[in-house]
């Protein structure tokens, strides 16, 4: 509120020295009406306009506000004395109306300066709480990221026993698929080998019955 009030002080004083060459270049009587008129100035917050004739018309009006300053007049001087008279006028009422604002607002200053002192233990007590979790949560993520190495390096063990289990499965399934293929052939065999034994006794009793017939046939002659 300071630096605003020295601003206001300093635009008081701008207008107030312009205002006073503008009267002095009055008293001195060779002052520039159409290079005033023409001013940023003055343009700033003021449109003055002509309307042509044998004696033309000067008038001002506010930019803001769309009304007229003072009164048309054939005289340039008369309507920018006007406008500046005008421009002062709004100046120290704009000035009025901040240091009114400047009076309200300096009491609630007051109160908020008064709350910084409790907000700032507020924050000191809340940055070192927050400080504390930070370090439980930092001490939480440790203890976390171990338990997952941890837990990583035993599924890497798992992995690798399943791995294991995995490929010694596949060799018994293959020992298994020739074992069932041997067990086939040997059962094919087998069966070959009863057709064979069939065949066998059967010529066996072939021949035995033939050995009796023969023995038989050769009885008569031993005795």
């Amino acid at each position: 509120m300071n630096s605003f009030g020295k601003i206001l002080v300093v635009f008081t004083t701008a207008c107030s020295l312009g205002f006073a060459a503008f009267t002095l270049s009055l008293v001195s009587g060779g002052p520039n009406w159409k290079g005033e008129a023409e001013s940023a100035e003055l343009t700033n917050d003021f449109l003055i306009t002509s309307v042509a004739g044998e004696k033309p018309m000067y008038s001002a009006k506010n930019r803001k506000t769309d009304q007229g300053v003072g009164t048309q007049s054939t005289l340039l001087a008369e309507v920018v004395v006007g406008a500046r008279k005008q421009q002062v006028a709004d100046a120290k009422e704009k000035e009025s109306e901040l240091n009114k604002e400047i009076a309200r607002i300096k009491p609630l200053i007051d109160e908020m300066r008064a709350l910084i002192p409790p907000d700032q233990a507020g924050l000191v007590v809340r940055a070192q709480m927050l400080d504390k979790i930070l370090t439980q949560l930092s001490e939480q993520i440790q203890a976390t990221t171990q338990g997952i190495a941890s837990k990583a390096a035993a599924i890497q063990v798992i992995q690798k026993t399943t791995q294991e289990r995995r490929e010694e499965a596949l060799r018994l399934k293959n020992q298994l698929e020739l074992m069932r293929t041997d067990l086939y052939v040997a059962q094919a065999q087998q069966k070959l080998l009863e057709v064979e034994l069939v065949r066998v006794e059967e010529n066996l009793k072939r021949l035995e019955r033939r050995g009796e017939q023969l023995q038989k046939q050769v009885e008569p002659y031993d005795k």
